[in-house]
């Protein structure tokens, strides 16, 4: 047996020799046909050049999958092997099966029929060089493999996978992943966090994808229809783009010399029902490539394009910021209840729109030798989303007299009571119409060349981006409105949300409600961003310690600027309220409220007509607030404070060391490397101040800076037996806060006491974690792995914002005030275990054998931040809990597949998290309660190039609840998610 690399462990049956090419990190095999047994670990484990170990000229190709493996060529000796060469999946069986028996081999033929499946329908190719099997088994078994040969810890969702799930976004794709976290709201996956920490990097291909002002991409804004795969990465290289401290998701696209040759269509057509907005969304891709064979090379061109539109709907009852009793609530309460704690205010409402992503993605790609590769390629990605969110309010802490009191069990937080007031009750009824508008474009120029001994790969990319927001907002109140009660925990609504009454109101008439005021607001967000790397790979010594050396250099430059603009306006007649019924579009009012059993109803105007009709809008708020200049204007004035321009340049190099040796008889390989990064830059914004005669002063305000940040990172693998491995890691990572944050700018409101600042800050320091990681993995059969990790992080400058008491000299003036701002927190300390089981159950006999099982937890007892709260808020339970981190997060997942039908059931749990610190109470912190769901999909394949579908999601209709401080001080309130049910057909020719 001759050892070859760090696979020195396995036994080889036969060995034959393959000249292998490196082609965009993947190797093509040629000129061979190999069986090889006793064999666990599919081929495509040699097929990843970040394995750890780097191929040469002429090695050896090892492949199995059960008790025999076929690595198939698609080339010369394997002509028959090609796609088309067999009239029906049973010749090609009889075929392979003769040339095992040749062999001397004993060929699984349930592995050899799923072969036979994938050469007929095309499916391997000639970049395909080894057994493809489609559907759950190969996409599990893509995902393990993956993860096994990969230097670092990372999880992966192929392809196969999120069209197999009613996934529709990056972030619902990866919500099942292991260590990840996700919020949900508006009806779809949100925000992620990476084994509790929210600072996750975004990158496209492996280079940084931004979104307007901030350091990462909505990976809601990325279709799932465009997926080639999806990797969450829970260490780094050295050679990965720096930008987070909790990990980093990796997006691939699709490239067209990845596909078969000649031309492929696909795509897919789906109608989602949403049981809320009681509307299907319809979604659609379509995906047309073309390879081909010319006197100057292969060629590929590729066209994938996706376009959804989806409605939603999400009915809310909640209630906000529990402060001390004060004002005219406080002067009612008798002298043993001054210090009653008492929510700001409550409201219920609903929150329903459309929203449109139309997604393209154009490669071309020329390969003119084996060695060289050239990609151009360019993406958009859009969101068009108009949202409606309406909601009925009353403030509580100051505004009215208290009677009929009932108290929490502890005696210290109002439960329920009455309000008076003869001046007017302060509740009313807000409505909110926002137009959202998102366009991310990126050109991206790739070239790779793999020669004997090392390879060059250069990018140059050009991206740019806007977030745009225009919303306008009309709060109307009733006439007369002067007694209320309420119940913060009552069983008339779900899960004890707040329940409120207004006695004598006629909810009904429009002539019971006055306009309070109009507001409307743009916010406009805009990068251009400029990429430009190469890097290289030197083979050094394939038989000795040091494998080879990569290295390379990436400068990056960031332009980024906001515009904000808002107004206010307060039309009266005769000094009183305008009628809603005399504001336009009031004859169009109509009724809004979430559709919750004993929620009030309400009317209002509808946010879409006082958009599209702001003309009108315009010319009502001239007349009856004359003397607000602000509506002189088409649009609301910019507001100087909130505007700014950045820019940032960045230029990192890095090199690294792949490394293998054996100790003690077991190989142990990795790679070992750093980073070193240097950042610079500006940023121009404005200061306002109140000067002598009592307007206000604004002056420019500038800022430069520069940092350097060095990332080591050391990555290790220990191979006990061919199925057991060892993984061991420490990385760094390091985020900037966002370029809003770092503005130089500062508002002193001299009238607030004590006097109040407002401000960015510029000398926020970069957040920084060292990670440790451990991880025992045991791989066997088919996609069937067991893995147990365990990880501790050590963040520091963790960012937070905070209202402090502190000296005003810095602003001009004497004495303390409050200073509200962004600030760095101390260190922290996040530790947390991992555990997981894939498999089929192919051992089992008959229909049994189809049967498959995965699940997966993570555990995080310890997820400390030194936020510098004072001694008494020290004693608060949770205090110094990270935000956003759940202790449990869990998934189990039930898979059945065969020829032409396949299921799987998934379920996943996240225990409760802290929203964030509320800053004027926070014992009576926000917290959102523990969340499940429990989703399903059945698929059916009648003829080999389609697939029908039926997915469901949220089947036992789990809402999200609410509470007030980790022991559950009082209910917060419940926001109901919808079910939604799926029916789609996706083809492919």
């Amino acid at each position: 047996m001759q050892e070859i690399g760090r696979f020195s462990a396995f036994r080889f049956a036969e060995i034959r020799e393959t000249v292998c090419y490196k082609n965009n990190n993947a190797y093509k095999i040629r000129y061979t046909i190999s069986f090889c047994s006793d064999m666990t670990p599919p081929v495509e484990s040699l097929m990843n050049t970040t394995g750890g170990y780097v191929m040469t000229n002429k090695q050896y190709l090892w492949a199995g999958v059960g008790t025999v493996a076929l690595a198939i060529s698609v080339q010369a000796q394997a002509a028959q092997a090609q796609s088309g060469s067999y009239a029906s999946v049973e010749e090609c069986q009889a075929d392979l099966q003769a040339r095992a028996v040749a062999n001397g081999e004993a060929a699984d033929r349930a592995q050899v029929a799923a072969t036979c499946r994938s050469i007929v329908q095309g499916d391997l190719t000639d970049n395909s060089s080894a057994i493809i099997v489609r559907g759950v088994r190969g996409s599990v078994n893509a995902a393990i493999e993956n993860k096994r040969t990969s230097n670092q810890i990372v999880e992966t969702v192929v392809a196969e996978d999120v069209g197999k799930l009613p996934d529709n976004n990056v972030t619902e794709a990866i919500s099942r992943v292991t260590g990840v976290q996700i919020s949900r709201a508006r009806g779809e996956g949100e925000n992620v966090l990476i084994r509790g920490m929210p600072e996750v990097n975004t990158t496209i291909n492996g280079t940084g994808a931004n979104m307007g002002t901030g350091r990462s991409m909505g990976l809601n804004d990325i279709p799932a229809e465009l997926l080639k795969s999806v990797e969450v990465y829970k260490t780094r290289t050295a050679d990965q783009v720096e930008g987070s401290i909790g990990g980093t998701v990796n997006v691939e696209l699709r490239r067209p010399l990845d596909l078969k040759d000649g031309l492929t269509v696909a795509g897919s057509m789906r109608g989602s029902y949403d049981s809320q907005s009681d509307k299907v969304s319809p979604y659609g891709s379509l995906l047309l490539a073309d390879n081909f064979d010319t006197g100057i090379g292969e060629i590929g061109l590729l066209a994938n394009i996706s376009y959804t539109k989806a409605f939603y709907r999400e009915d809310f009852v909640d209630s906000e910021s529990p402060f001390t009793a004060s004002g005219i609530a406080l002067e009612s309460l008798p002298d043993n209840l001054k210090g009653l704690i008492i929510p700001y205010r409550a409201k219920y409402g609903v929150e329903d729109g459309v929203r449109k992503r139309p997604s393209v993605n154009l490669v071309a790609q020329w390969k003119p030798t084996d060695e060289l590769n050239f990609i151009l390629e360019g993406t958009y990605f859009g969101t068009r989303e108009k949202r409606n969110y309406s909601h009925t309010y009353m403030l509580l802490r100051d505004s009215a007299a208290l009677s009929d009191l009932t108290l929490t069990d502890d005696g210290r937080v109002l439960q329920a009571a009455t309000l008076t007031n003869e001046d007017g009750i302060p509740a009313g009824f807000d409505t909110i119409y926002n137009d959202f508008k998102r366009d991310y474009y990126a050109v991206n120029f790739e070239t790779h060349w793999q020669g004997e001994g090392g390879s060059i790969n250069a990018q140059v990319q050009y991206s740019w981006s806007n977030d745009d927001t225009y919303f306008v907002e009309s709060l109307s109140r009733p006439y007369g409105l002067s007694e209320a009660t309420i119940d913060f925990a009552s069983d008339k609504m779900p899960s004890g949300a707040p329940y409120i009454e207004f006695p004598g109101f006629d909810a009904g008439n429009i002539d019971s409600y006055g306009l309070e005021r109009f507001q409307d607001n743009q916010n406009d967000l805009s990068n251009k961003e400029f990429t430009a790397a190469v890097d290289f790979t030197v083979d050094v010594t394939p038989d000795g310690f040091w494998k080879s050396f990569q290295g390379g250099v990436r400068f990056n430059k960031r332009k980024v600027a906001k515009g904000y603009g808002y107004r206010d306006g307060l039309p009266r007649i005769d000094g009183e309220m305008t009628p809603l019924a005399d504001f336009p579009g009031g004859d169009l009012a109509q009724f809004y409220g979430p559709e919750v059993d004993g929620a009030q109803q309400w009317l209002a105007i509808p946010g879409s007509y006082l958009m599209s009709h702001m003309d009108d809008v315009l010319d009502y708020i001239r007349t009856y607030d004359p003397n607000n200049a602000a509506f002189d204007g088409a649009l609301p004035p910019a507001d100087s404070g909130q505007n700014f321009h950045s820019t940032e340049n960045s230029m990192a190099v890095f090199g690294q060391i792949f490394y293998g040796f054996e100790l003690g008889g077991i190989p142990i390989d990795g790679v070992a490397g750093a980073r070193l990064v240097n950042t610079w830059g500006d940023v121009r914004s404005v200061n306002f101040r109140p000067n002598e005669d009592g307007d206000v002063e604004i002056e420019d305000s500038y800022n430069k800076a520069s940092f350097i940040d060095v990332l080591p990172s050391i990555n290790a693998v220990a191979h006990f037996t061919p199925q057991l491995q060892l993984r061991l890691a420490y990385t760094t990572g390091v985020k900037r806060a966002d370029f809003y944050e770092l503005r130089p700018f500062y508002y002193v409101n001299t009238g607030a006491t004590p006097i109040r600042v407002d401000a960015g800050n510029p000398d926020l320091k970069a957040q920084k974690s060292d990670n440790y990681d451990i991880s025992l993995e045991y791989y066997f059969g088919r996609g069937g792995a067991l893995t147990f990790g365990a990880f501790v992080k050590k963040p520091s400058n963790y960012l937070y914002w905070e209202e402090r008491t502190e000296s005003l000299a810095p602003y001009g003036y004497a004495g303390e005030g409050t200073v509200a701002m962004q600030r760095n927190a101390g260190s922290g300390e996040f530790i947390g275990f991992e555990a997981a089981a894939t498999g089929f159950f192919e051992f089992l006999p008959g229909l049994l054998s189809n049967f498959g099982a995965s699940v997966n937890a993570t555990y995080i007892p310890r997820y400390k931040i030194d936020f510098p709260f004072d001694e008494a808020t020290s004693q608060i339970p949770g205090i110094f809990d990270a935000d956003g981190t759940s202790e449990w997060t869990g998934n189990a997942a039930l898979y059945y597949d065969s020829d032409k039908f396949s299921a799987r059931l998934a379920y996943n749990y996240r225990s409760k998290s802290r929203d964030g610190v509320w800053t004027g109470n926070p014992e009576f912190s926000h917290y959102t309660d523990a969340t499940s769901r429990f989703d399903a999909a059945i698929n059916y394949t009648p003829v080999s190039f389609m697939t029908l579908s039926l997915e469901g999601t949220n089947l036992l209709k789990n809402n999200t609840e609410m509470f007030f401080g980790k022991s559950n001080l009082l209910p917060r309130g419940i926001r109901v998610q919808a079910r939604t049910v799926q029916g789609s057909v996706r083809f492919r020719f």
